[in-house]
């Protein structure tokens, strides 16, 4: 029996109180995820490839030691960007993180990210998939859109071991 690879699809969805440009130059600023992803330690643009849009490509280090290499492949200015993951040290083979952004009728921004992805390791990674990957992406992602929301609206720079305050947030 020949193993065939499938896809899994991770989602997170927030509303974030700010119009949709400013949440979109925070994004769309692509060396600048550190600023709001507790993960990642620096995020440097690749050299030779554009700061921003279609092309660009950062390399970001993480906390763990870990290592993701993305790029946009699509870019739709204050609506969606896409980034694909094209090397990673950690136990996935391919990514594809997709970002929209959708104004409310109060002004804030309702950001979605789409997380579909590909284990490595065959039938091995799918049932790490299955019993970790899938769920602690998922965390990630949310924790992802909580620090995208803390730095849009405040403008602090969060950084390792950062973890969103809710009880803070749904009380203001």
């Amino acid at each position: 029996m020949k193993w065939r690879e499938e896809m899994s699809v991770v989602n997170a969805s927030r509303e974030v109180e700010a119009p949709v440009s400013r949440v979109w130059a925070t994004l769309a600023d692509f060396g600048g995820i550190h600023r709001f992803n507790a993960s990642v330690d620096r995020s440097p643009i690749n050299e030779g490839t554009p700061p921003s849009g279609v092309g660009s490509e950062r390399t970001c280090h993480l906390y763990d030691g870990n290592r993701i290499q993305e790029r946009v492949v699509e870019s739709v200015e204050e609506e969606k960007i896409s980034i694909e993951i094209f090397e990673t040290s950690m136990p996935l083979k391919s990514g594809l993180g997709v970002f929209t952004l959708v104004p409310t009728a109060n002004g804030s921004t309702r950001v979605t990210v789409s997380m579909s992805y590909v284990v490595k390791y065959g039938p091995v990674g799918k049932l790490m998939d299955v019993l970790m990957v899938k769920r602690m992406l998922g965390s990630a992602m949310s924790r992802l859109l909580a620090g995208l929301d803390h730095y849009v609206t405040t403008g602090e720079t969060i950084g390792n071991g950062w973890k969103p305050d809710e009880a803070a947030r749904h009380a203001a």
